[in-house]
Order: C-alpha cells, then structure tokens, then sequence
C-alpha cells in the first residue's frame, strides 16, 4: 500500500511518519550496521554484543559466542537464531530461563527491534540492523 514498511516489524506506515507506529523503530535510516544485544543491566552497560552469525550462543561458558558473567546465568543458557529476515530466541534448558518483554520463553520467540530480553540477572534489549 505504501512504501513506508516497517524493516523491523513489517508494520504499514503512513508515508510521513518517521518512526514505526507499532514498534517505535525510526523508519529514515543513514546507513546499515550490524544487528547487536546491548547490554542494559549487567557486567557493563552499553556493551555491545553484534549478532554477525546465523547462530548465537549466550551462556557463561568460554565457548559461547556471547559469554556472559552473571551467575544466574548457565553455561549454554539461550540461542539467537537468525532465520528467513527474523531473529528467534530460544532457551537452551537453562535454570532460570529466559524471558523476552516480561514474557518466560518456552518455545522459540521472535525478537523485534526493542525486545528486552532478561538472562539470569542481565537484561539485554535486541536492536534491529540499522543505525538511527
């Protein structure tokens, strides 16, 4: 209908607005950068993690992608997938799970740009691929 589509949650916008009405994302973008976790709570603030891979792996073991130092947090404790232009997140049977806005994970969920995600004591919040 209009060219005005959302990147981040496909959401139809009017031709003038600048930011997404569904998920707030800034709809005029400069210049593309990589899809990243920052950290909001946790080992460091502002931390950027670039999700460059079509699998992540967070956990506190040396051989995650993401390796995270929060003790709440188990050694392989969720997996970032990117599937078909859509990031999933999905628990890897950790003790204290996984939860995405609040929401406790159980199956894989999608991740949209603002998701705050809570691993353990940590909150991440998800930003989508490009730079505003």
């Amino acid at each position: 209908m209009n060219d005005n589509l959302c990147p981040s949650c496909k959401h139809e916008n009017r031709a003038e607005s600048q930011f997404c009405t569904q998920c707030g994302f800034k709809l005029s973008c400069a210049e593309p950068t990589s899809t990243s976790l920052v950290m909001l709570y946790g080992e460091g603030n502002e931390i950027v993690f670039p999700l460059k891979q079509n699998y992540t792996s967070v956990g506190r073991d040396v051989n995650n992608s993401i390796v995270l130092r929060d003790e709440k947090i188990s050694k392989k404790h969720a997996g970032i997938i990117l599937e078909t232009d859509a990031y999933w997140i999905e628990d890897l049977g950790s003790k204290n799970g996984v939860h995405v806005n609040g929401k406790k994970v159980t199956h894989r969920e999608r991740l949209y740009n603002g998701s705050l995600i809570k691993l353990g004591a940590s909150i991440l919040k998800f930003k989508v691929g490009l730079r505003y």
